[in-house]
């Protein structure tokens, strides 16, 4: 058997994971610790708002994060002027957020959102590895604090706030690219088609994350969506992992690098976090959370979801770097389709059960679909 040590990448794996795994680690806790505080209600209102400037962010992003980490790993120097683009739509989002819900929470959210998935995607495509190591737990760490004090100074719009301040540290890196690369919008026309389906592809990937919750807190109630968005923070520490070789994949796969033992180790591996999510994770949950006694019987199923979100991850980034994003587009509103139907149908009859067995299923058709369409790649 071949040493793990001498698979090409690991190392820049291991760098992104160093990171990855203090960062969002550190968030995770965060995140869990504030459904504590809150109580499932407000808990689940947060996830209401969080899951609505996710979805602006994603309409302000021109091209979204993948765009530019594929276009930097392949040398063209567009990131200029998807800079100006994106941080314009996203001051003209935060200011139409602002008049919808008066939650200025919402407008900082977004702005700092939108400039520092600029920045990493540009790291991510030049493959400094370490820098965006730095710069990722930087901004964890920050979030942490900020949003914890003003939680504390002005409640739970302190949180969003908190979350959008962290971001913006790294108006630098933007800065400093505006100063490297002059804007080109011939450029970006060049490779409008490639930037446009990028843009759908981020705003079916938000929305096939986010439309759960738009529904479930008016349909079902904030204290259902607070313990269905506590069992989906538990997922997002088992992907933790498998979202860190994705990372990798796709500035290597668009590079022409051949990626394929590490991403046949990543699925394995996801087989145990999901034994995890299932047997380890309800028998600890209900010592410290009371209060959210349905996310212990979300777990179990959500925590299955690891396996097809770690497959759909890893042909996504095969798909990305082949400039194939259509196929992404048609798979995620498959998806969508299949999580909204659940969640009205199955959420129904079911109750917070069918919530889960919705998720699940939704995550089980894209992976099949990718798998079905990767021969076209």
């Amino acid at each position: 058997m071949e040493d793990f040590r001498n698979i090409k990448g690991l190392k820049d794996i291991s760098t992104i994971g160093v990171a990855s795994i203090a960062g969002s680690g550190i968030a995770a806790i965060f995140w869990i610790y504030l459904a504590a505080l809150m109580g499932a209600e407000n808990y689940g209102e947060l996830a209401f708002y969080i899951s609505i400037a996710s979805v602006a962010t994603s309409i302000s992003f021109i091209g979204g994060p993948a765009a530019i980490t594929v276009l930097v790993a392949k040398k063209i120097k567009i990131e200029s002027t998807i800079y100006l683009l994106s941080i314009t739509a996203s001051i003209i989002s935060g200011i139409v957020l602002y008049i919808a819900f008066t939650n200025i929470g919402l407008s900082i959210y977004v702005l700092g959102a939108v400039i520092y998935n600029l920045s990493v995607s540009e790291l991510l495509g030049r493959k400094r590895y370490r820098e965006y190591s730095i710069y990722f737990t930087f901004q964890k760490i920050l979030f942490v604090i900020l949003a914890l004090v003003l939680y504390y100074v002005i409640g739970p719009e302190g949180v969003l706030i908190g979350i959008g301040l962290s971001f913006m540290p790294f108006l630098i890196q933007i800065y400093s690219g505006f100063k490297k690369h002059s804007i080109s919008f011939q450029l970006l026309k060049t490779k409008w088609k490639f930037v446009t389906n990028n843009f759908f592809i981020d705003l079916s990937v938000v929305l096939n994350n986010q439309v759960d919750r738009l529904i479930i807190g008016p349909m079902f109630g904030f204290v259902i969506l607070g313990n269905y968005y506590l069992a989906i923070q538990v997922l997002m520490v088992l992907t933790l992992i498998p979202e860190i070789v994705r990372k990798y994949t796709i500035p290597e796969d668009s590079s022409g690098v051949n990626t394929t033992k590490i991403k046949i180790i990543t699925v394995g591996f996801s087989f145990v976090l999901a034994l995890i999510g299932i047997l380890v994770v309800p028998q600890v949950l209900p010592i410290f959370f009371s209060e959210y006694d349905e996310s212990v019987e979300l777990i179990p199923l959500i925590s299955l979801t690891i396996i097809p979100v770690t497959i759909s991850g890893l042909y996504n980034s095969k798909f990305l770097a082949h400039e194939k994003s259509n196929y992404v587009v048609i798979i995620n509103i498959v998806s969508t389709i299949v999580l909204i139907s659940g969640v009205f149908i199955l959420g129904q009859f079911l109750g917070v059960v069918g919530l889960a067995y919705s998720f699940l299923l939704s995550n089980i058709v894209k992976a099949v679909f990718y798998f079905c369409l990767t021969k076209k790649v």
